[in-house]
């Protein structure tokens, strides 16, 4: 992903992994109608990923104010028709028929998304230190992340943690999962990365099924017995999923990193 961010340029390299990440971003917005749903997904991946390696950058608080907003508000631009797919897959699985009540996700404006495309890649020109970002400082980063997504897993396993609660676990696990996914190489780290991945895919289905719970309840009254047990079930798994990730305190997650 645009270099090794372990040699000398750390900051070019973390630099040409951004600027790939939004030629990959246009040109699948290029090529939207040959796959749209496909396509929405790939783009909010790739936005993501551009959101969580940004914060990679010290320093760099005024310049992600900047950068940042164009791109949540590109991710935006496709999250109704994401969402409307996993709704409706749920809706069928867990209030079969219930599915005919909901209305196609409307067409993304394309255009919008190119331009804000194009603004991020000129903002990403405006950062004024990427030559001079070490590995360290990258690394010294990544920790922060570590850090949130540790105390994430604090919250959410306090007794009677909201949705919420999860939801917000879930985003600093994605953030860190995009990082270690940039940073690794190491043995240890790349172990770690897997854990990190298959917490952040039991999250994900906890708020699928949160969504799936929003919208029955609203559409058709009656949310199943087996939805909120299954949102139990995985909410555990999690749970204890995180407890053997986040063993590790900051300073030895700071190890893996070398």
């Amino acid at each position: 992903m645009g270099g090794s961010p372990r040699k000398a340029s750390a900051g070019t390299a973390l630099r040409s992994a951004l600027a790939k990440l939004l030629r990959e971003t246009e040109r699948a917005l290029e090529c939207f109608d040959d796959d749209p749903s496909e396509r929405a997904h790939f783009i909010r991946t790739r936005v993501k990923r551009l959101q969580s390696l940004s914060r990679l950058a010290p320093k760099g608080a005024s310049w992600r104010e900047m950068f940042l907003p164009p791109c949540r508000e590109l991710k935006d631009l496709f999250a109704e028709m994401r969402d409307a797919k996993i709704v409706r897959a749920l809706a069928e699985k867990y209030a079969p028929g219930e599915a005919r009540h909901l209305r196609a996700a409307a067409r993304p404006d394309l255009r919008r998304a190119a331009h804000l495309a194009e603004f991020a890649a000129g903002v990403l020109s405006d950062y004024p230190s990427w030559k001079t970002i070490e590995w360290e400082m990258i690394a010294d980063r990544a920790v922060g992340t570590y850090r949130a997504a540790r105390n994430g897993w604090k919250e959410a396993r306090r007794s009677g943690a909201p949705d919420a609660a999860f939801h917000e676990w879930r985003r600093r696990v994605k953030r860190l999962l995009y990082q270690c996914e940039y940073l690794g190489g190491r043995a240890r780290l790349v172990r770690l990365t897997g854990r990190v991945d298959r917490l952040g895919e039991t999250l994900g289905e906890i708020q699928d099924v949160c969504m799936a719970e929003v919208w029955i309840g609203d559409h058709v009254g009656k949310v199943p017995r087996d939805l909120p047990r299954s949102k139990k079930m995985m909410r555990r798994r999690a749970l204890e999923q995180g407890g053997k990730l986040f063993e590790a305190k900051p300073r030895d997650f700071r190890k893996m990193l070398g």
